[in-house]
């Protein structure tokens, strides 16, 4: 899988081969999010190799490294999981501490950010509540609300910049 002028991987060709039985074989473990994540990190490894790197055998190649990064996911999860056990050990540990002008303080900064976030407008805050608080990914806001990657990004900052200056009009 190579082009001849520049003997370099052709990744358009290898996409357009392989994708949707790769697309298949992450799907059946994955949530469509998560699916579009591995799929894009698999062309994005292999567009990444060395230059003089021969792929002789590109699907097995290609299923090799999409299981790789379906097994580094369930290792991030499952490390993801303990790390919220031992969290919430320290929580409450942490909430056996708190004063109570420390509790008056944490509800002032609540109200003040559910304000901000509510002063954002619609779009900006639909991608900001569905990115903080749904834990979608860019990649799956856009592709749900019809928008680039990049209108995302700013969405999520422009809210970002908001509540910060709303929390440091507090301070």
């Amino acid at each position: 899988m190579r082009s001849r002028n520049n003997n370099k991987i052709d990744i358009a060709k290898l996409y357009q081969e392989y994708s949707d039985a790769l697309r298949r074989f992450v799907a059946k473990k994955l949530s469509p999010g998560d699916a579009d994540d591995v799929m894009h990190d698999t062309f994005m490894r292999v567009l990444c190799l060395a230059d003089g790197y021969e792929l002789r055998n590109p699907r097995p190649f290609l299923f090799q490294i999409a299981s790789n990064l379906i097994l580094d996911h369930f290792r991030a999860r499952r490390a993801h999981v303990y790390e919220n056990c031992e969290a919430s050990d320290a929580a409450q540990q942490a909430a056996d501490d708190i004063t109570p002008e420390q509790t008056v303080y944490a509800r002032q900064r609540l109200e003040v950010l559910q304000h901000a976030i509510a002063e954002l407008p619609p779009r900006c805050r639909e991608v900001f509540l569905r990115h903080k608080f749904e834990n979608e990914s860019h990649a799956t806001i856009a592709a749900k609300l019809g928008i680039s990657v990049n209108m995302v990004e700013k969405h999520i900052i422009r809210a970002l910049a908001h509540c910060r200056e709303r929390l440091a009009a507090l301070d």
